[in-house]
């Protein structure tokens, strides 16, 4: 299945290629300003910047993918973070569409449509994130199903998806996504925010910086407050042992706020930089420059990192994608995806039946959306 996957994000990579460099030829007679827009960056922050949203776009088919084939691990924080990779997709989608327009020189023709699909789908991204957060901490703590239920899932993406639509939209009939310089300010090779856009700091925190920086506070306050609860009065237990919605490996999660800080933090910082205006003069000029390659390798690269926690070190999930399926399970395997398994993948009938063991592991619920 990740081969078909990757086959398809090929094709969409060379159709997308040829339809900008053939949009390129067709207005050769504005070449020069094409190259002035383009030539802002190096070709090196360009290649970054595709490097990482491939990887995240592969990340995203395998996290879809292991979802699809594993119903077992379909828990309430499993469901969340397919909803939200689908957020990140749409983040490294967007990135990489203008990265490729920046090297054939058609950003301009890309730029307000790709700046209103990244910045709804990082809001997005923030919000869902938080939301996982209140999952795992008000299950471990308060030990209910309140936030397993399907109503929390629905209710958690009608925010998730909502909110963020009606602040693109007060962007959009403000005129204010895009870009007006030859340089993308607080970006890397895509477009986010008019920087001559009267009220630039309004704009700035209200389409991304400022619930970034809640995001940061709230799940890093829930995370660090969770981890000293789990040390504190359970010690050694394992999540399925705290509450029976939940995975041992669900654990993981626990990092994905330290994952998002380190990947956006160097954006974050350039945006504060440019507002202040300490990236025009010695040294911040070489800072801000050196950071827009971190940014650049760093903000579409979420999905990858979650693909790497809930996948790579996932140890069912991952013997799945790896193609151990014709392995016999091992004992830790069986107790994982139940002891009635014979082999990596099992029937959907079978969770019905399943042991109390497989239930402690993945949850009452096995809710599919």
């Amino acid at each position: 299945m990740h081969e078909s996957c990757t086959h398809i994000y090929m094709l969409y990579v060379y159709y997308l290629f040829t339809f900008l460099l053939k949009k390129k030829c067709d207005n050769m007679n504005g070449t020069n300003a094409a190259r002035n827009y383009t030539d802002s960056f190096s070709t090196v922050v360009v290649i970054e910047s595709i490097v990482s949203c491939s990887l995240s776009i592969l990340g995203s088919f395998a996290i879809f993918g292991s979802y699809i084939l594993l119903p077992e691990i379909r828990n309430s924080t499993r469901k969340l973070v397919t909803c939200l990779t689908i957020a990140d997709f749409l983040t490294a989608l967007g990135i990489i569409t203008s990265a490729i327009a920046h090297l054939v020189g058609t950003q301009k023709d890309v730029c307000k449509t790709q700046s209103g699909i990244t910045t709804y789908s990082s809001l997005v991204s923030f919000f869902l994130t938080v939301a996982i957060a209140i999952h795992i901490f008000s299950t471990v703590v308060n030990r209910n199903d309140k936030t397993s239920s399907w109503q929390y899932l629905v209710i958690t993406n009608i925010i998730s998806w909502l909110c963020p639509g009606v602040i693109i939209f007060l962007a959009i009939e403000n005129d204010v996504l895009g870009s007006d310089k030859t340089e993308n300010v607080g970006t890397g090779t895509w477009c986010w925010l008019k920087r001559d856009v009267k009220d630039y700091m309004f704009w700035m925190f209200l389409t991304g910086k400022g619930w970034e920086l809640l995001c940061y506070l709230l799940t890093t306050s829930l995370y660090v407050l969770l981890k000293f609860y789990l040390l504190l009065k359970f010690k050694r237990h394992q999540f399925e042992e705290i509450h029976e919605s939940l995975r041992n490996y669900d654990h993981n999660f626990l990092y994905v706020w330290f994952i998002l800080y380190l990947l956006r933090l160097w954006g974050t910082i350039r945006s504060f930089m440019n507002l202040t205006g300490v990236d025009k003069q010695s040294p911040g000029v070489e800072i801000s420059n050196v950071f827009m390659h971190m940014q650049a390798i760093g903000d579409p690269a979420q999905a990858f990192c979650n693909f790497i926690l809930v996948c790579i070190l996932d140890k069912p999930v991952r013997s799945v994608l790896f193609g151990d399926c014709g392995r016999e399970p091992s004992r830790s395997d069986r107790g994982l995806l139940g002891e009635n398994t014979t082999g990596i993948f099992t029937d959907a009938r079978d969770v019905g039946s399943a042991t109390n063991v497989q239930r402690r592991s993945y949850g009452s619920l096995d809710l599919s959306f």
